[in-house]
C-alpha cells in the first residue's frame, strides 16, 4: 500500500506530525549539531538553521490548509 502526497496531505494527522517535526529539529541535541566551531559562526549557523526549519514548517502548515480548505 503506497500513500500518495494527495493522501497524505488529507489527513488530520499531518498536523501532528509537523508539530513533532518542529520538536525535534528546533530541540537542544539537533540545534547542537548546527553549531559552528568558534562562537561567531556557531552563532550564525545556528541563526541560519532556526530560520530555515521555522520557514519549511510554516510553508508546510500554510500548504497543508490551502490543499485541505478546497
Amino acid at each position: 500500500m503506497t500513500i500518495s502526497r494527495k493522501d497524505l496531505m488529507e489527513q488530520d494527522e499531518f498536523w501532528v506530525l509537523l508539530f513533532i517535526l518542529g520538536s525535534v529539529l528546533l530541540n537542544w541535541p539537533i540545534l547542537s549539531l548546527a553549531a559552528g566551531g568558534d562562537e561567531t559562526s556557531g552563532r550564525f549557523s545556528i541563526l541560519v538553521y532556526i530560520i530555515s526549519v521555522w520557514l519549511v514548517i510554516i510553508l508546510s502548515a500554510y500548504l497543508f490548509d490551502r490543499w485541505t480548505s478546497n
